[in-house]
């Protein structure tokens, strides 16, 4: 069952929750190894930091998901939009590239990085194990936060592709969102069937 959208504002954490998130999440990584960041939506065509190195990369036991409601950055109240979140799914993979953050400039990417992906607690960070052609990868992945107001919990293409084509909001259209995320996969060779087809119903609907 489909959870309702916030009917109003969702309030940002705070700038000290956000620096204690931080703080704790990089108490928790492997000593002595680079910090590495999975991107499977917008950190795929839009990265906020400065990196060394991007690969293709698959992480095993989630799957990408249109599963958080947006109602400011690519949606508003009267037409909330919808975003990826990563969802655990057993069995279930999700394709996406994993950057290798650059120490010059580290503290600054983290920083942007809190304040993108950690602006209102949507999303919980975890060190998870990714698959690339080097071998296993352990890497900073954000990961949906089932409790929070944003979540929607299940919901299908067709419902979902109605939200989308109608929202938008601070950072452009929620299609935009999607068509850019779909770009980016086919340009660098990897697959997700769920938003290929739904991209296609966004593409057939914006032609009638």
């Amino acid at each position: 069952m489909i959870k309702p959208p916030p009917t109003e504002p969702v309030e940002p954490i705070s700038d000290e929750r956000r620096a204690e998130s931080l703080k704790e999440t990089l108490e928790r990584h492997p000593k002595g190894g680079p910090i590495r960041v999975f991107a499977y939506g917008s950190l795929l065509w839009d990265p906020c930091f400065e990196f060394d190195h991007r690969e293709p990369a698959r992480l095993s036991g989630w799957v990408r998901r249109t599963c958080l409601w947006t109602i400011h950055a690519r949606g508003s109240l009267e037409h909330p939009g919808l975003f990826y979140g990563l969802d655990a799914k057993p069995n279930g993979a999700c394709d996406g590239a994993v950057f290798t953050l650059s120490d010059d400039y580290l503290d600054a990417g983290l920083d942007a990085l809190w304040r993108r992906e950690m602006y209102a607690g949507v999303y919980l960070p975890s060190w998870l194990d990714l698959e690339t052609k080097a071998g296993v990868a352990r890497a900073l992945t954000f990961v949906v936060n089932r409790e929070h107001p944003q979540y929607t919990g299940p919901i299908d293409i067709k419902t979902a592709a109605q939200y989308i084509a109608v929202a938008s909001g601070k950072f452009g259209s929620c299609v935009d969102y999607y068509v850019a995320t779909n770009a980016s996969l086919r340009d660098q060779g990897l697959t997700d069937p769920d938003l290929f087809a739904l991209a296609k119903i966004l593409d057939n609907s914006a032609k009638r």
